[in-house]
């Protein structure tokens, strides 16, 4: 009896340290991948929207562009489409830097 409890003891030791290093891993891929954007008043950005509309492409799932009225804090902003727009709080993630295309170059 004493023999099981020491190589259940053993292999639970070994589940924590394999889960902590999996998970260590794991976060550090998430990091190299993971990019910081921030954003300050006036700045244009696309909004997600994962709701499928009729006679548009899934693989455009953003919409915009709309200015950023002001930073609520780390993670939150408050932006708007229009001066006429009603305005919309929406978190960092649901966000994407907009970036002006040349028209000339097509």
């Amino acid at each position: 009896m004493k023999n099981l409890e020491t190589r259940l003891e053993s292999l639970h030791a070994f589940a924590r340290e394999r889960i902590k290093l999996t998970s260590e891993r794991m976060k550090t891929r998430y990091d190299s991948r993971a990019t910081d954007h921030y954003f300050k008043e006036g700045d244009l950005v696309w909004k997600y929207n994962p709701k499928r509309r009729r006679g548009l492409s899934p693989k455009l799932p953003y919409q915009g562009p709309y200015t950023v009225v002001k930073k609520l804090n780390d993670v939150v902003y408050r932006v708007q489409r229009s001066p006429n727009a009603k305005p919309k709080v929406i978190h960092i993630n649901w966000l994407a830097p907009y970036r002006a295309t040349d028209q000339n170059s097509i």
